[in-house]
């Protein structure tokens, strides 16, 4: 174990109405390569934000102290990057760098004075050389230069556009290279890898394995977690539990763990039993016994309580197909699309049966979202034709949610206006046992919907989403802002499916395990491998 960089004590965080941390204590090592775990909204990025000053805790006794070393820098790198504008790639990387930024704008002001003759000529001279002496000495062209390196690795080669005008993956790109290039001793990345193509999180991850450097990492990317950290942080009811070891390790701890639970709850149910036929007896039959036993006998429900509140919790998706026994549901011929003088692509042939599991791969901009839209008839093809069957039912989970009503809460949107959902499996149920079984606790369930975390608003929209039996589901990045409890539930669903379904999706654990063949889009033609993604990969 390395030195502690920085701890936290009696840490504490609450909402109204929700409860984020409790009397927590953190240590941070140098060299610790950290992934932390957790249900969405239970603190996560707060955590990250505390630690990098952005967010402060509850005032508690005894009172809360962040003690960390003098010197200790951290670099925190957030889902969404902060500041965008008309600002270009290239010098978005100074909106990071407070002091850079100020002398680069001074030095702009500098070189318009000299070339339009304005001021004293010596004395700007010597303002603008020390300017460049005082950003070379802290290191500025180089940190600049390896920016730009890495955006260039990731596949950005025209620096001059504008961050506000880039696509969610772009995005990522920068915030990959800020924080790779960056000079600080801690970096805490949160969700780096959501909306990236699959070299460029295969670049990242080489850069971690690599990395000397302390980190702390939000992933919901498993292979990621298990290829690039030694040490596991799960945020679990307010607390922090560590764990030394891989992701891997942690896993097989967590299923020993439930297996320990398990074993000592079917003890203690025999236990009750028993113990519920001697109070059931009345006061005459035992009044032998021990007034002790008798508040024993409470104490056991309560032990009983706090080992199921201890288990692991599932999400109950049940999802349906319609049952329809139609073999070929849609079947493409020579499909083709052009947009202007761009072909996107053509000659596409292929047919979906029902049972098929395809995973849709493909670089950004490969045409996977338009192909997904042909097949929601919301595009047409203008080459080839596309065979569906009649009254065909998609379902679509996209990556562009529809917004859901933020001043309203779960329970109204769930039950629009009653107090029942009818299910996708037919089942009549109580709004708040269906939220209960996508891990919505009681007390949230009438929150506002604007007190949410993103991954909260993605698992009730899944909720919404798994309600309707459907012929075909579609589902494009669907694990983006999901956490690993419920990506692990969705993947179980989904490989047990009966039905037809197409994922397009960057999480290479999650398209292993729920597909069984690969359409991979590549320079405007379609390749089927039968052997799924794996084989696409070799």
């Amino acid at each position: 174990m390395g030195t502690p960089l920085c701890t936290l004590q009696n840490l504490t965080l609450t909402y109204p109405l929700k409860l984020i941390f409790k009397d927590v204590t953190f240590t941070l090592n140098e060299g610790d390569k950290i992934g932390v775990l957790g249900l969405n909204g239970h603190g996560k990025s707060s955590l990250f934000k505390i630690m990098a000053g952005l967010q402060t805790p509850d005032t508690v006794v005894p009172a809360f102290i962040y003690d960390r070393n003098k010197d200790l820098t951290i670099f925190h790198v957030p889902q969404e990057l902060p500041h965008l504008s008309a600002v270009n790639i290239e010098n978005y990387f100074y909106e990071f760098y407070p002091t850079f930024k100020k002398a680069k704008a001074r030095l702009d002001e500098i070189g318009h004075k000299l070339t339009a003759g304005e001021g004293n000529f010596e004395q700007l001279l010597g303002e603008q050389e020390r300017l460049y002496e005082v950003l070379h000495k802290e290191g500025e062209d180089r940190l600049h230069t390896q920016y730009m390196s890495y955006m260039r690795s990731f596949g950005v080669a025209d620096m001059t556009r504008s961050v506000n005008t880039l696509s969610g993956g772009e995005q990522r790109k920068i915030a990959l290279a800020l924080g790779l290039s960056c000079p600080h001793q801690v970096v805490l990345w949160d969700e780096p890898t959501n909306h990236l193509d699959l070299e460029t999180i295969k670049i990242f991850e080489e850069e971690l394995e690599n990395s000397r450097k302390t980190f702390m990492i939000i992933s919901h990317d498993r292979q990621l977690l298990t290829n690039v950290v030694d040490r596991i942080i799960h945020i679990q009811n307010g607390k922090l539990k560590s764990f030394q070891g891989t992701y891997e390790a942690y896993l097989t701890h967590l299923q020993e763990e439930q297996a320990r639970r398990e074993k000592e709850l079917d003890k203690l149910n025999n236990y009750n039993r028993r113990e519920t036929a001697w109070i059931r007896r009345g006061a005459k039959a035992r009044r032998t016994k021990s007034k002790k036993r008798i508040e024993d006998y409470g104490n056991l429900n309560a032990a009983i309580a706090n080992l199921k509140a201890q288990a692991h919790k599932s999400v109950s998706l049940n999802l349906q197909s319609s049952g329809r026994k139609s073999k070929i549901l849609v079947q493409a011929e020579n499909l083709g699309l052009r947009f202007g003088n761009r072909q996107i692509f053509s000659g596409l042939d292929f047919k979906l049966a029902k049972g098929d599991k395809i995973a849709l791969m493909g670089h950004n901009g490969a045409g996977k979202s338009s192909l997904l839209n042909i097949i929601l008839d919301q595009l047409k093809p203008t080459e080839g034709k596309l065979t569906k069957l009649d009254t065909l039912d998609v379902g679509h989970f996209s990556q562009k949610r529809e917004a859901l009503p933020l001043n309203k809460t779960p329970w109204e949107v769930m039950g629009d206006g009653t107090d029942f959902v009818i299910s996708n499996s037919g089942d009549k149920r109580h709004v708040a046992s269906y939220l209960e079984s996508f891990l919505f606790r009681t007390e949230e369930i009438k929150r506002p919907i604007h007190t949410f975390s993103g991954g909260e608003k993605n698992r009730l929209q899944l909720a919404q989403f798994m309600k309707d039996a459907r012929d075909l589901w579609i589902f494009d990045e669907p694990t983006n802002d999901l956490d690993l409890e419920t990506i692990g539930i969705l993947e179980e669903e989904l490989r047990n499916y009966q039905g037809a379904l197409i994922i397009v999706g960057h999480d290479r654990t999650f398209i292993e395990n729920t597909t069984d063949k690969c359409w991979l889009l590549h320079e405007g033609h379609l390749e089927i491998f039968e052997g799924g993604w794996g084989q696409a990969e070799m």
